[in-house]
């Protein structure tokens, strides 16, 4: 295996990470324009846009919302039963974690665009939540990132996609902006010491 495999570096050719990037959050729009989740949710509680989408360092095809309001199920089905009227929809779930850390209720809807099957993790989560909110760590990350950062990030998660590794992305984000990880050699060996699991409140340090 060469340098450059091992590290998840190779050399760069055609679009860089960050356009790339670029390229899925096109695709990304495309989905909120179709769907508009974050409008449809406003007549059931306060909906925010989080995840990698809202800060831009998607890499894998899944759009992350946060809803805060009343738990009623009824609010989250009257909204997919539309949805799944679209020829686009192929897949809706529901997941009910009000007695888990979690405590809300869940809905997934897969999306299709030009064949890439996109998802929309909605959470619909109580006013009061007091848990770890991931809406609150994107205004964070914007701060903190650069466009060193970025890449690095970008590269790290893209290159764990295809090698087929399962991964949480806040464990990346803190190996990069925390420790100074840059390639994913140097993201296996921070995680056989600080990989995580469960909910995490974590900020990242904003750049100076």
């Amino acid at each position: 295996m060469t340098t450059a495999a091992a590290t998840g570096q190779a050399p760069e050719k055609g679009p860089t990470p960050l356009q790339r990037q670029d390229a899925r959050q096109e695709q990304a729009r495309t989905v909120m324009n179709a769907l508009q989740p974050l409008q449809q949710w406003k007549q059931f509680g306060v909906p925010e846009l989080c995840g990698a989408m809202s800060y831009g360092l998607l890499v894998a095809p899944d759009i992350d919302i946060e809803i805060y309001g009343a738990l009623r199920i009824e609010s989250g089905f009257s909204l997919v039963s539309e949805w799944a009227r679209d020829p686009a929809v192929d897949r809706v779930l529901f997941l009910n974690a009000v007695n888990e850390p979690d405590a809300g209720l869940g809905w997934e809807v897969r999306y299709r665009v030009h064949g890439v099957p996109w998802t929309v993790q909605m959470w619909l989560l109580p006013a009061d939540y007091d848990g770890p909110r991931s809406a609150d760590l994107v205004e964070p990350m914007r701060a903190a990132l650069s466009p060193h950062t970025r890449t690095a990030i970008l590269r790290i998660k893209e290159f764990l996609v295809a090698r087929g590794t399962e991964y949480r992305s806040i464990d990346v984000y803190r190996a990069v902006l925390d420790d100074g990880v840059n390639d994913v050699e140097e993201y296996d060996q921070w995680c056989r010491s600080y990989s995580s699991t469960g909910l995490l409140n974590w900020r990242p340090v904003p750049r100076r």
